[in-house]
């Protein structure tokens, strides 16, 4: 006999999980729409901008969130999860980076910090966080398929280095730029640190959601049926 087991309450046609899934994607759209305006006024160069990693990460936030919205879930393609799941790992270590190599020391714990600082370091990565954790993937992550997630942050310092290096001198961030370590040499700590932090980050979150997964409940009637 079949024992009935209710629904969680939190999946994606759930009132709550809407709401809260619009939420980041207003804040996420409206902050990086105040960051292109200060780009506009300030003159900083689009190229440079758009260079930033948590400006990337932000933008693939609002994609996510707009797709999750829009495409019902039957609808999404097989590998939907993992881009939600590396989206949300990239987020979070953003927030997490920029606490421990990136904010001043009176920043760290301040919010008088302006919006879209506040916002795209904290207020999204923990929104995005938590609706990781609450809300369950479709399909069940498969850790080896996540390691995959690295791509990225590993293209992303090796075009970041390239650029700064062969281009126009340009790094995005501080533990990037040779000059601020004695050398390119210099280099090898600060890099190996974020991208160590990356890798176990990324295997966390895919766990977290590997755990969190739940079986659609019609793939579980037959199971247990």
């Amino acid at each position: 006999m079949s024992v009935m087991r209710g629904r969680w309450p939190l999946h994606d046609q759930a009132v709550p999980v809407v709401s809260w899934r619009i939420v980041i994607l207003l804040t996420a759209a409206f902050a990086e729409g105040w960051n292109i305006k200060n780009m506009l006024d300030s003159g900083e160069r689009a190229s440079e901008h758009f260079a930033y990693f948590t400006v990337q990460s932000n933008i693939l936030v609002i994609v996510v969130m707009a797709w999750m919205l829009l495409v019902p879930q039957e609808r999404r393609p097989r590998w939907f999860d993992h881009l939600r799941g590396a989206a949300t790992a990239y987020i979070v270590l953003t927030g997490i980076v920029y606490a421990v190599l990136l904010a001043q020391p009176d920043e760290v714990w301040s919010w008088s910090i302006e919006f879209t600082n506040a916002a795209q370091h904290r207020i999204i990565p923990w929104l995005v966080g938590l609706d990781w954790l609450l809300v369950a993937t479709h399909r069940r992550i498969r850790l080896g398929r996540a390691v995959w997630w690295m791509l990225y942050p590993i293209a992303y310092l090796a075009c970041s280095l390239l650029r700064g290096g062969l281009v126009d001198g340009w790094f995005p961030y501080p533990f990037l730029d040779p000059g601020e370590h004695g050398g390119w040499a210099g280099l090898l700590w600060p890099t190996g640190q974020v991208l160590i932090a990356f890798f176990v980050g990324i295997l966390l979150v895919a766990a977290l959601g590997r755990l969190r997964h739940r079986e659609p409940a019609a793939r579980r009637a037959v199971t247990e049926g």
